[in-house]
């Protein structure tokens, strides 16, 4: 039996996948805020509770995960919270970047050794490719001037991107992952009625969890030979990734992370 780490874990997408594992009698690890709805989660999971908004927060996971699990067979990096306004963290990074890139970044990063470990590790990102390659602003990764939900949901993308390609490699997999518009309760901070369409249009076009987690449960069984790939749904997609821009981006981040 192998061991899965699924930020994201318990709602949705993530929590079908962290739901169909522990039937397999596989060993479960949930990263999440809300220790209530992990409690609703049948089975005997693991659950580390933390804000991976929060830099912190986000090392402190991943410290715990490598002291626990000295072996990680599978990474799913799926937490979702989406602001349509500009939100700063209390460590003074937008909100898009701090969870849809660094959280991502630092997990991918941080657990390269108890991956490492495994025979075929791989890594399950959510990170929807496809984003322009210009979608980076170099000059203000916060987006202080010009602030759009679009704008910072494709740099955070392009950045995924960049990023998976520098820590993908012969040993460790990393798959960038599209599944689609999924009926779950769209975690964010949405008004009444934009909450409420997105209610309706979920029920009338999301696909349910269960059913959305094929594919992944397909790319977790059968690992794709190549070290970076991206796919929507079950279909494979072109990977569109620069070497010297993703080491542009690695170095940006890591004398950023050194400042926090």
């Amino acid at each position: 039996m192998s061991t899965i780490v699924i930020t994201g874990g318990t709602d949705g997408l993530g929590r079908a996948l962290a739901a169909d594992r522990l039937r397999e009698g596989h060993t479960v690890v949930v990263v999440g805020r809300s220790e209530a709805k992990f409690r609703s989660l049948t089975g005997d999971a693991h659950f580390i509770k933390a804000d991976l908004r929060e830099v912190s927060e986000n090392y402190r996971a991943t410290k715990e995960i490598a002291e626990r699990f000295p072996v990680v067979d599978t990474l799913v990096l799926g937490a979702a919270y989406v602001h349509r306004d500009r939100q700063l963290t209390s460590e003074g990074f937008e909100h898009t970047f701090a969870l849809y890139y660094l959280s991502r970044h630092i997990f991918a990063s941080e657990l390269q050794g108890v991956l490492g470990a495994a025979e075929r590790p791989l890594i399950l990102d959510t990170t929807v490719p496809g984003a322009p390659r210009d979608a980076i602003r170099w000059d203000d990764f916060q987006l202080s001037q010009g602030f759009t939900w679009k704008a910072a949901n494709q740099q955070s993308r392009r950045m995924g991107l960049l990023s998976a390609a520098r820590l993908a490699s012969d040993h460790v997999r990393y798959v960038l992952y599209n599944p689609g518009f999924v009926r779950t309760s769209h975690q964010g901070a949405l008004g009444k009625t934009s909450r409420k369409m997105v209610g309706v249009l979920a029920k009338l076009l999301g696909t349910p969890p269960e059913k959305a987690i094929r594919p992944m449960l397909d790319l977790i069984a059968n690992r794709p030979e190549a070290p970076l790939s991206a796919y929507q749904r079950g279909k494979r997609l072109t990977v569109d990734a620069d070497s010297e821009e993703a080491e542009r981006l690695h170095t940006a981040t890591k004398r950023l992370l050194k400042s926090v």
